[in-house]
């Protein structure tokens, strides 16, 4: 398996699948994805890896190193598609401010023929996170290149504690968590904070993680928590979850509010929607402020009796993400995968 960066910057629930079917790590490059060094390194790395007969891309920039390396060894390349890199190149919802997105620009403007003739090409086979990202990719490759589907999960310690919090539904209190970056569309759910609390007034959204504006909490109701050690307690003093990302291939902090019990208002363009689905479709919304601000009103407006169904459902479905669960459908599919390709 072929990762860009160091080994703590390999996806914890990738490594799992890597772990399931006896995969080596390979990094193909340890600096930033958008200098001329990492290029350089991700390029030549495609020689220097060894004979193997399959190699699995961890993400799209890997997918250069295993495209050389499919030329030179006749190897099966499978891209493990956990990113929002081609969903960017293909709809180029790119902004332009380096050489680099100036060039996914381009791409994504003038070149799509080029672009799905060396996709559909270059790789054998596709391991997709969610529906959602399948659907998105098959624009790209088409019928040409087949694809399985491999949820994530929940990492082992935090899958057991979630499993044991009781979640406070009788507080309008939101929380999301996540890094801070645009796609993750945290902008939009402060932006949406003030026509919830029209109608809920008591209405609180925490926010969690690294980056963060301060200013978000110049919004009435908004606290910037930032960086937390301890999630068990995010989420018991929480009653609703909120994914609010413009794109998000799948969403594994999803899976962690329903874990814990917390009903979950999700964007349309998060890939975990195929659980959420399952609780009630009005959880689903459009990736604006107006759309979140509408969810979570409805589900505010709740009573007591329905966000406890709703939350027991959430313990249901969040609980069907456990890592040895997972682990063991990836080696299945990925096999599966495998007797494809070997029949292409």
């Amino acid at each position: 398996m072929l990762y860009h960066g160091n080994n703590e910057d390999l996806h914890p629930a990738h490594r799992g699948f890597a772990e399931a079917i006896n995969a080596d790590l390979l990094s193909v490059s340890n600096t930033s994805p958008h200098s001329k060094k990492s290029f350089y390194q991700e390029f030549s790395r495609g020689y220097s890896i060894g004979d193997y007969n399959t190699v699995i891309a961890e993400g799209s920039r890997p997918l250069y190193t295993g495209v050389i390396h499919k030329m030179l060894h006749g190897s099966n390349l499978v891209y493990l598609c956990a990113d929002h890199r081609l969903y960017d190149l293909w709809n180029t919802s790119v902004e332009v401010h380096s050489a680099y997105s100036l060039m996914k620009y381009a791409l994504g403007t003038y070149g799509k023929p080029g672009v799905r003739s060396i996709a559909q090409h270059g790789v054998d086979g596709i391991v997709a996170i969610s529906e959602f990202v399948k659907d998105y990719l098959y624009p790209i490759f088409q019928d040409h290149v087949p694809v399985t589907i491999a949820h994530p999960y929940i990492q082992p310690e935090l899958y057991k504690k979630l499993g044991r919090v009781d979640p406070d539904l009788d507080q309008k209190t939101a929380v999301t968590v996540g890094r801070s970056t645009r796609y993750k569309g945290v902008d939009l759910l402060v932006d949406a904070w003030p026509s919830i609390r029209e109608e809920h007034p008591e209405a609180e959204l925490h926010i969690v993680g690294e980056g963060h504006p301060k200013s978000y909490a110049d919004t009435a109701g908004v606290t910037v928590r930032g960086f937390v050690d301890d999630l068990v307690d995010v989420y018991e003093n929480a009653g609703l979850y909120v994914q609010p990302s413009r794109i998000e291939p799948f969403g594994v902090a999803v899976l962690e509010g329903l874990r814990a019990g917390l009903p979950a208002v999700i964007t349309e363009s998060t890939g975990a929607r195929s659980e959420v689905t399952e609780l009630d479709e009005q959880l689903i919304t459009p990736a604006t402020p107006e759309g979140l601000s509408k969810g979570i009103s409805w589900y505010f407006s709740r009573s007591q009796d329905e966000k406890e169904e709703l939350s027991a459902k959430a313990k249901i479905h969040g609980g069907q993400f456990g890592p040895e669960a997972k682990k063991q459908v990836f080696r299945e599919k990925f096999r599966e995968l495998q007797k494809k390709i070997d029949l292409a």
